[in-house]
C-alpha cells in the first residue's frame, strides 16, 4: 500500500505540470499568432504613443484648469468657428465618424472580416472612452463655448451646455485610428489620421469645442488605442519558417 501512494503522487504532479505547459503553449500562441497563421506583435512605437498621449492630456488639462493660453485658444476657436457656412454639410457628415457608436459598428465589420482581435479592441475602446472621459471632465471643469465666450455660431445639434473638456468625438476617432491604422497598408494608413484631424476641425467649426478640448481628446484617444494595441497586438509579417513563429 505505501508503494501505491508513492506512485500516485508523481502522476498527479505530472498531470498538473502538463496542464500548466498546455496553458503556457496556448497563451504563447494567442500572444504571437492566430490559428489562421496571422502573426501579432507588440510595438515599441505604441509604448511611446501611449506616453505621448498621456502627456498631451495632462498638459492640456493643466493649461485649461489654470487658464493658460486662454486667449489664443479662444481666438483660434473663433477663427475656425467662423469659417464659411457652405462647409456645414461636409463638416456635419465628417463628425459622425466620432460618435460613440462608431467603434461598435467597426467592431462588427472587423468580426465579419475575421479580425477578431481588432473587433475586441474596438469594443474595449468604447468602454475605456466612457470611463476616461468621465474622469477628465471631473478634474477639468470647463463649460461649452456657447456658455463661456461670446459670438459663437452653433451649427446643427451641437451642445450649447455642459462640460467641454475633453472632446468625446476626438477621443473616439483617434482611438479608432490608432487601432485600425496598423491593419492598413501603404498610403491607406494616412486616411484614418486625416479623417481624425477633420473630425477635430469639425467639432470646432460646429461650435462644440475649443482647440485644447479636441487636442486633449486626441491625446486620450491615442492613449486608449496604443494601450489596446499592446494588449491585443498588431499585425506582423506572416512567418515562413516554423522556427520564426514565436518571435514575429
Amino acid at each position: 500500500m505505501p508503494g501505491m501512494s508513492m506512485e500516485a503522487a508523481p502522476s498527479a504532479g505530472a498531470g498538473t505540470a502538463g496542464g500548466a505547459r498546455t496553458l503556457g503553449r496556448w497563451l504563447a500562441r494567442w500572444w504571437f499568432r492566430t490559428p489562421d497563421g496571422r502573426v501579432y506583435q507588440r510595438r515599441r512605437a505604441d509604448v511611446l504613443l501611449a506616453a505621448a498621449g498621456l502627456g498631451v492630456v495632462i498638459a492640456c488639462g493643466v493649461l485649461v484648469a489654470n487658464r493658460l493660453l486662454a486667449s489664443p485658444d479662444v481666438a483660434l476657436f473663433h477663427r475656425i468657428n467662423h469659417w464659411p457656412g457652405w462647409l456645414y454639410p461636409p463638416m456635419s457628415v465628417v463628425q459622425l465618424s466620432g460618435v460613440i457608436g462608431a467603434p461598435q459598428l467597426l467592431a462588427v465589420a472587423a468580426a465579419l472580416l475575421r479580425r477578431f482581435r481588432l473587433a475586441a479592441a474596438l469594443v474595449a475602446a468604447t468602454l475605456l472612452k466612457v470611463s476616461l472621459e468621465s474622469v477628465a471632465k471631473t478634474f477639468v471643469q470647463r463649460g461649452r463655448p456657447a456658455e463661456t465666450v461670446p459670438d459663437v455660431i452653433l451649427r446643427g445639434n451641437s451642445a450649447a451646455h455642459g462640460l467641454s473638456f475633453p472632446s468625446g468625438h476626438a477621443m473616439v476617432i483617434f482611438a479608432i485610428t490608432a487601432l485600425a491604422a496598423p491593419y492598413l497598408k501603404g498610403w491607406w494608413k494616412v486616411l484614418p489620421w486625416a479623417l481624425a484631424a477633420a473630425v477635430c476641425l469639425s467639432r470646432m467649426y460646429l461650435g462644440a469645442h475649443f482647440p485644447l478640448d479636441v487636442v486633449a481628446g486626441a491625446g486620450l484617444g491615442i492613449l486608449i488605442g496604443s494601450v489596446l494595441n499592446l494588449v491585443f497586438g498588431t499585425p506582423g509579417i506572416r512567418s515562413k519558417t516554423p522556427s520564426a513563429n514565436r518571435f514575429q
